[in-house]
């Protein structure tokens, strides 16, 4: 048997995702000034030559992804066809994250709480609460929900990801972060998801409760959208 060395800690790397559209991988300073943050909260070296790392990615389009351990940083890449902008349904995961824990917070290699999530979900995403009961955040994604004119999503000290979407509709509406309770969000006019990959995504369902309203993300995604294009010219 191989000793396993003193310093084994798989857990301990970030890892940041990017979506790339015909070469250009979209909001790159934003996805750098998280991935820093998260490598420095974990006290690891996030150096990374990003320019030179994107001529690589030649006209494709897909997933890149910029991983940092103890071991260095590393960038890996998988073409993928554009995601699909469907509505999705919502469940409520039966497991739990903790609001001060970095692999909530952070991007962390330790994704299996999210992971144990989806693959116990019955539908495609679903909700995480932490230890108090409060919305976090969903699986592969942040939450967001309005009630009549007024929005909402849970601040980061939750237990969710800061989230580079989220930042791109706090910056462009008036939304209020906090703790929310699960009835608070059973109680939602309109439910939508942030990630990088699919940017803005409605919920068509939770709980099989119906949600017809998706105008809001509509709106927010048609600026979504519009800041992609400007993005790759």
């Amino acid at each position: 048997m191989t000793p396993v060395p003193p310093d084994f800690a798989p857990w301990l790397g970030v890892f940041e995702t990017l979506r790339v559209v015909d070469g250009v991988p979209l909001f790159v300073e934003e996805h750098a000034a998280e991935w820093k943050r998260s490598a420095s909260m974990l006290g690891l070296n996030a150096d990374f030559d990003i320019a030179r790392a994107r001529t690589a990615l030649l006209r494709q389009s897909g997933r890149w992804r910029w991983i940092a351990t103890t071991e260095g940083t590393r960038d890996t890449f998988s073409e993928e066809p554009a995601p699909s902008e469907e509505p999705l349904d919502l469940s409520i995961a039966v497991v739990r994250v903790g609001s001060h824990n970095w692999d909530a917070r952070f991007k962390t290699l330790s994704y299996l709480t999210h992971t144990q999530a989806l693959k116990m979900a019955s539908t495609p995403e679903a909700v995480l609460l932490n230890e108090h009961g409060e919305i976090a955040s969903a699986a592969r994604a942040n939450i967001f929900w309005r009630r009549g004119d007024r929005f909402f999503t849970p601040a980061h000290e939750t237990g969710c990801r800061r989230g580079v979407v989220r930042g791109f509709v706090l910056q462009r509406r008036d939304v209020e972060e906090g703790s929310f309770s699960l009835n608070d969000l059973l109680a939602a006019d309109e439910i939508f998801l942030t990630n990088s990959m699919k940017g803005i995504v409605s919920v068509r369902e939770i709980e099989g409760e119906r949600l017809n309203d998706f105008l809001a993300a509509d709106a927010l995604r048609r600026e979504y959208v519009q800041a992609v294009a400007e993005q790759i010219g």
